[in-house]
Order: structure tokens, then C-alpha cells, then sequence
């Protein structure tokens, strides 16, 4: 069902190569069953949070699906430091004292005392493309239909509570945007550097057999992982892993995906590994 509240004014759809995000509340059936005046008011809370950082990070919301939303944003920086902040905000939120009594809303901490969970958890995932715009004249906003936004939608569909996950041709744009912001950083403080001095943004290009046709440059860890490099897109860094490949009805080819967790979260990722091994839990991170 599609919301009737309306979407925060912000920057003007954008079009061309986008990032499309999609989060999901994680069992928020089995919360609404449970506590429907709870939910109501947590609901409200995260609409909000949202929508917020969608404006301060020039995001555009395209429509809200039951409790999940489709943002597009210009860059692929803009998405990850609003996935980023998202996560961060969640655990400050003065959710409803009957939803932190639930299961799904239950503060978690690890070992060292840390909170890694605190009300809602959202899932969310991310992916880079050029999608079809088109006007929807029943939201009055502008939509992406096509493969980027069909793919973008799948992938949420495999992440974890509190996790991010992105596809491969979501860090190589990110890549790019990393270096090209080293690259003026460089510039500024070398007046002397020349363009033809710059760094390749990554090992290369490859080719797709089938077609013929250059595939999009394969994401290089080590630049994404440089916290230097981090700190040129994001006021937050981040760790960045490879999920693994996952098949999808649909799509012909296995997708690589990797998710991407604030260094003020990481030890979500041990629990990760963790729900792996309890019985009726799915779990999607491999230990290494």
C-alpha cells in the first residue's frame, strides 16, 4: 500500500545515472500484531528520521510502500551517507517503552557493552543505474520503473536487520567518487599536478564476452576501504565487505553484493555471523 502522506520537499527528481535505495522495516507484521499503538507511534518516529535525512543528503523520495521507501539520490555519496546516518539515528530515537519490551525492538549490545540495536531495524539496500523516469500523475512525483529499480528492489530482499547492502556497480561509482575527490584534494594542494598524473580509478575495465561490449570497471577494496578516502564523501567511515553471489528470479546472472556497516557499528557484523547458526534464522554474512 502506498502512503498518503506526503513526500519532504527537497531537490528536483534527479535523472540519468542514479543510486536507488530501498529500505524495509525488519518484522514489522509481527510488530503491528503485537502492539498496534506502539507501532503507530514508532512508525511515525521513523517516517520522520527518514524523511529528514533524505533532505540533508539531496535525496529525493519517490513513494512510500507500506513501511519501506524508494529514495533516489544524484551520487552514489549521497546514498551511502544517508544509509550511514540512517543507521546511526535509529539507536537515538525515544521509541515507545512498549516497543523496546518487544523482541523486534529489544535494546542488543556486545560484548563490550555497545548498542548495535534499539527499536526498528531497517534493512536497505542500494544500487547504480539508469532507470526509466517517468511521471506518476497518482503520487504527483517522479518514478523509475526498469532493471536498476527492479534490481535495487530484489536486494533488499536478502539483507539483514540493520545492514546495508550494495551492488557491484554501486561501489565502482562510488569508487569513482572517492578519487575523484582525492584527486582534487591533490590538485588543490599541488598546483604543479597535471591531469595525466591522476590515479586510474580502478584495475581496468573488463569485457563481456557476449557482447562485446566494456563491462563497468570491477570495484577496487582497497581504495573503498581507505579511511582517507572515505572521509573526502562521508562524515563517517565505514567497513565494506563481500556478501557473496546471490541468484535472483529474473535475472540471469548471479549478483556480487557487499554491505557496508559504520565503524561505529561493526560489531553488528559478529552477529551477523552469529544468526547464521540459530536454528530458523537466515543469516547472510560468511564467517571469514
Amino acid at each position: 500500500m502506498v502512503s498518503n502522506d506526503l513526500p519532504a520537499r527537497g531537490i528536483p527528481p534527479p535523472v540519468g545515472p542514479i543510486s536507488i535505495v530501498f529500505t524495509d522495516i525488519v518484522k514489522s507484521t509481527n510488530i503491528w500484531e503485537k502492539d498496534t499503538n506502539a507501532m503507530i507511534s514508532a512508525m511515525q518516529l521513523h517516517d520522520d528520521t527518514v524523511r529528514s535525512l533524505t533532505l540533508s543528503n539531496n535525496g529525493y523520495e519517490v513513494k512510500q510502500n507500506g513501511d519501506g521507501f524508494m529514495i533516489a539520490f544524484p551520487t552514489a555519496t549521497s546514498a551511502v551517507q544517508f544509509c550511514l546516518d540512517v543507521q546511526e539515528k535509529l539507536l537515538d530515537e525515544e521509541w515507545p517503552k512498549a516497543l523496546l519490551k518487544l523482541a523486534p525492538g529489544q535494546e542488543t549490545t556486545d560484548d563490550k557493552g555497545h548498542v548495535l540495536f534499539r527499536g526498528l531495524q531497517l534493512r536497505m539496500s542500494a544500487h547504480w543505474g539508469e532507470p526509466v523516469s517517468k511521471w506518476n500523475e497518482v503520487i504527483q512525483r517522479m518514478d523509475y520503473l526498469g532493471p536498476v529499480v527492479n534490481r535495487a528492489a530484489r536486494f533488499v530482499q536478502v539483507t539483514e536487520g540493520g545492514q546495508i547492502v550494495v551492488s557491484e556497480d554501486f561501489l565502482a561509482q562510488l569508487q569513482r567518487e572517492m578519487q575523484q575527490g582525492t584527486d582534487r584534494n591533490d590538485e588543490e594542494s599541488s598546483s604543479q599536478r597535471s591531469r595525466s598524473q591522476s590515479q586510474p580509478l580502478s584495475s581496468g575495465n573488463s569485457t563481456n564476452t557476449s557482447t562485446g561490449q566494456e563491462s563497468p570497471p570491477l570495484p577496487d577494496l582497497s581504495i573503498l576501504r581507505s579511511e582517507a578516502g572515505q572521509q573526502n564523501v562521508t562524515t563517517q567511515t565505514f567497513q565494506i565487505r563481500e556478501l557473496g553471489n546471490y541468484e535472483f528470479q529474473g535475472l540471469d546472472d548471479p549478483q556480487k553484493l557487499y554491505f557496508i556497516v559504520p565503524r561505529s557499528l561493526e560489531g553488528r557484523v559478529e552477529h551477523w555471523h552469529q544468526v547464521m547458526h540459530v536454528t530458523g534464522v537466515k543469516g547472510n554474512v560468511k564467517t571469514d
